[in-house]
């Protein structure tokens, strides 16, 4: 017999009677969770705090996950205001990044049961989700910009 950790806002969500525990998430839900925390990884280096050395970009990420991650308590909107937070991202370009802004939309518009199981992929698999981020933005970067992009 497995026991179940919650984060705060399923345990409230399951006393609610709000979260249905039979219903889990596929495994086609598992990967597009997944591809969804390395897309958003690769955007935060456009919001990445100005004052901040570049040279630490992908370490600061990578620890700001983990903090985010502690800090949010199951809280997906929490977590990715930690997170903006710890990388100082400046929120005028927050609010002026669009991909970003989707991204962020997208996530909390999700059901309870994928965005619990998004906290627990970025968290349990933060180096393969950076080292994945880091790949995407390299290859975003060296695209030649389009049209109204950027």
């Amino acid at each position: 017999m497995e026991i179940e950790l919650l984060s705060a806002e399923g345990f409230r969500r399951r006393i609610a009677g709000l979260e249905d525990p039979s219903r889990k998430v596929d495994e086609l839900s598992l990967l597009a969770v997944e591809a969804d925390a390395v897309s958003l990884v690769s955007i935060l280096p456009e919001v990445f705090g100005e004052e901040l050395d570049r040279k630490t970009l992908w370490e600061r990420i990578a620890n700001g996950i983990a903090t985010a991650t502690a800090k949010s308590g199951g809280d997906v909107s929490l977590f990715l205001q930690e997170i903006l937070a710890y990388i100082k991202a400046d929120p005028g370009k927050v609010a002026a990044n669009d991909r970003l802004a989707l991204h962020m939309e997208t996530l909390l518009s999700r059901p309870v049961e994928i965005r619990d199981q998004f906290l627990r992929s970025i968290s349990a698999k933060s180096y393969i989700i950076v080292t994945k981020a880091r790949v995407l933005w390299n290859a975003t970067k060296a695209r030649p910009m389009v049209g109204g992009e950027g």
